[in-house]
């Protein structure tokens, strides 16, 4: 059996998830989803496109992710992250042209990153006793 990864190594890596992709794709978000389409499309290509979320998961992904491995709650989401990153793949490189539908979507899956990320990072934390404050 493999030893158990060290506690503060977890919360440092979930944290970082947590900052470096769960904030980055809701930087500019509001409360309220924007009620015009072209100022939501304006917003994901800012949160999504101008900073690297996408690109800080997959490194997150490869590096941490494997940390992660050995307790079902905390891969179950990793899971539900890495579905919202396949959707928001899917759809970025036709943002210009997405219909409202497909920019909420998109929107949606930033909220899940978001969502998810802040959770894995308070599961550990609550786990592991100690690590980094918010």
């Amino acid at each position: 059996m493999p030893p158990s990864p060290d506690p503060q190594r977890l919360a440092s890596a979930a944290f970082r998830l947590k900052h470096d992709v769960g904030k980055a794709v809701r930087w500019s978000a509001t409360t309220i989803r924007e009620a015009d389409a072209e100022a939501l499309r304006r917003r994901l290509e800012i949160d999504l496109l101008r900073t690297r979320a996408l690109g800080f998961f997959d490194a997150w992904m490869s590096e941490d992710g494997p940390l992660f491995l050995s307790e079902p709650g905390w891969m179950l989401r990793i899971t539900r992250m890495s579905k919202a990153i396949e959707r928001i793949r899917a759809r970025l490189p036709h943002l210009s042209t997405l219909d409202r539908e497909g920019l909420n979507v998109l929107d949606q899956a930033t909220v899940v990153l978001a969502e998810e990320s802040g959770a894995l990072w308070r599961d550990v934390v609550s786990a592991t006793s100690e690590g980094p404050s918010a």
